[in-house]
């Protein structure tokens, strides 16, 4: 009798906290989470991002448009955000960018500046074969056709 008791209890309570609806923990009000930032690196080359993806927009319409970031110059000694993305061929590739990034300010006509945005474009996916591969299907959206 008391093993029917007990047995009947314990499926009693096993059927009770099943079938209770689950209360979610609540959120203190204005509470965001935490994201890690990004690299020094890495938000100089979003920044450049951002300009080129302006500057295909005002090639696009036929127009030349304006080149003059100073961030080029700081890749090549910002903090990547793994020490293994930049390694002794990083500095050739940021070269050869700041190279190409130049020949923008010397276009004086749309097709030559659309050919240097083109080749600044090359460059980049050059230098992320190597080291960072995750945004190259973003860069190679950059070309101007």
């Amino acid at each position: 009798m008391k093993n029917k008791i007990f047995t009947l209890l314990t499926l009693g309570l096993f059927i009770v906290s099943c079938s209770s609806p689950k209360s979610e923990p609540k959120k203190k009000a204005g509470w965001k989470p935490e994201m890690d930032q990004p690299s020094e690196l890495a938000s100089i080359m979003r920044e450049l991002h951002d300009e080129a993806k302006q500057r295909k927009s005002t090639l696009e319409k036929g127009e030349l448009a304006e080149a003059n970031s100073q961030l080029i110059f700081q890749m090549i000694t910002a903090k990547p955000t793994e020490p293994h993305m930049v390694g002794p061929a990083f500095e050739p590739h940021a070269q050869a960018f700041i190279a190409s990034y130049g020949e923008l300010n010397t276009a004086t006509d749309v097709a030559t500046q659309i050919d240097a945005h083109n080749n600044l474009v090359k460059s980049c996916v050059a230098c992320h074969m190597n080291f960072c591969q995750g945004p190259i299907p973003r860069i190679e959206k950059l070309y101007v056709q």
